[in-house]
């Protein structure tokens, strides 16, 4: 992507990844995780940093830095994907307005994803390509094998 983001740090196993969403007002730990759904496929799920270390996907930071946000949960998920190839990554808001928010961001950042990702959208238990007109439920994305 060709925004600028914020600073990150992942996790010995490259699975979690922790960075921080800055104003005037505070700083906010957030963190971005893939788990393991099944053998090639990784959910992602990311949200503010709770006391215990917790993601907390519901919390609204109200920072005004959405867009660094965003662009480093990308940034994230581009790197993870460059370093495994072969995965898939799930994806879902924890809210319907959260799930329409991204793909509202897919359809914007599309000029930018699209000879690097290939983006299927669900939609009823039915996988198919990404469309700009389409509502779906929920994502998976995988990077574009590159030409040796």
């Amino acid at each position: 992507m060709k925004h600028k983001f914020y600073p990150y740090r992942a996790s010995e196993d490259a699975l979690s990844f922790t960075f921080k969403s800055i104003s005037e007002e505070r700083v906010v730990p957030k963190k971005a995780e893939f788990t393991v759904m099944s053998e090639n496929v990784y959910n992602f799920a990311f949200g503010d940093l709770d006391d215990k270390g917790e993601i907390d996907d519901l919390a609204i930071t109200n920072n005004k830095d959405t867009h660094l946000v965003f662009a480093t949960v990308i940034q994230i998920l581009l790197d993870f994907l460059d370093n495994n190839e072969s995965k898939l990554v799930y994806f879902k808001g924890s809210t319907p307005a959260r799930t329409r928010m991204y793909q509202i961001i897919l359809r914007k950042e599309k000029a930018n994803w699209k000879d690097r990702l290939i983006v299927y959208g669900i939609k009823n238990d039915d996988t198919i390509p990404f469309k700009t007109d389409c509502k779906f439920d929920a994502f998976i994305c995988k990077t574009k094998q590159k030409v040796k």
